[in-house]
């Protein structure tokens, strides 16, 4: 973990309200994984006080990084207007990852909206790998879904949109309802060799703990508190443990990666 400033040389727009910010001088973030985050703040004075968690959409050389962002508040709106050469405050890599791709079981990635971005860099290590996964995209509408092509190139995926306003293809299946209702079949053909992995909405999360319970399978949930500090000094991120010693975790240190099993998904 290191604070550092890094300078935007992209600022890539994918739908009115998402965008990848392309970062320069990230040498810090080489040893990041899959489910790892940043804290980043812009040169915005006092308005808004606190930083913004992102996870991390993938590093790259030369240390350079992405992050994936949908703009919702004042932050992050005005992350969206940044421009080329800005410099952002950083702090990072924070977190626990997912765990690595691994060629002894079958890894079903289930993101909701810009929950997709450690799914994605995790699908594209495992493309590295020779490993094969594959995602299950959901969101309420055609316009959330974001980096569709890209994700394409590296592994299988089932679409689904609440509202149908997807048309799927042979090449990229579509589906209208929930991404749950998409991954069900796939849980009632179980190899025995499956771990979810998922992160999005909280109710998408809670709905696909509960699904892989029901068939036997381990799920991994990554979760997003109301983060100030990122680094578990502020206990704003807490999350209530099932049976266990203490009461809470903390999403920036002992997550976001947690078994699904041990934490109530807030």
């Amino acid at each position: 973990m290191k604070e550092f400033v890094a300078n935007v040389f992209g600022n890539r727009v994918l739908s009115e309200t998402s965008f990848v910010l392309e970062l320069e001088g990230c040498e810090a973030l080489s040893s990041s994984e899959p489910g790892q985050f940043v804290m980043v703040r812009g040169d915005w004075g006092r308005d808004p006080l606190l930083p913004r968690a992102f996870s991390i959409l993938r590093t790259k050389p030369n240390g350079r990084a992405e992050i994936l962002v949908k703009a919702m508040g004042k932050g992050t709106r005005l992350l969206q207007l940044t421009k080329i050469g800005a410099a952002l405050k950083i702090l990072g890599p924070l977190g626990r990852p997912f765990p690595a791709p691994d060629r002894t079981r079958m890894d079903l990635l289930v993101a909701g909206g810009v929950g997709v971005a450690p799914l994605l860099w995790h699908a594209e290590r495992a493309r590295a790998m020779g490993v094969e996964v594959h995602l299950f995209y959901g969101a309420r509408t055609k316009a959330d879904l974001v980096l569709l092509d890209e994700i394409e190139r590296v592994c299988s995926v089932s679409v689904s949109t609440e509202d149908g306003s997807l048309v799927g293809t042979q090449a990229l299946p579509a589906f209208k309802g929930r991404v749950t209702e998409a991954l069900t079949p796939r849980l009632k053909d179980l190899r025995g060799q499956e771990l979810i992995l998922t992160c999005g909405p909280n109710p998408m999360m809670r709905a696909v703990a509960e699904l892989g319970r029901a068939h036997g399978v381990r799920s991994l949930v990554s979760v997003e508190g109301e983060m100030a500090c990122g680094i578990g000094a502020c206990l704003g991120c807490a999350i209530p443990l099932v049976n266990e010693a203490r009461p809470f975790a903390y999403a920036c240190c002992d997550g976001p990666v947690f078994e699904s099993e041990r934490i109530v998904i807030p």
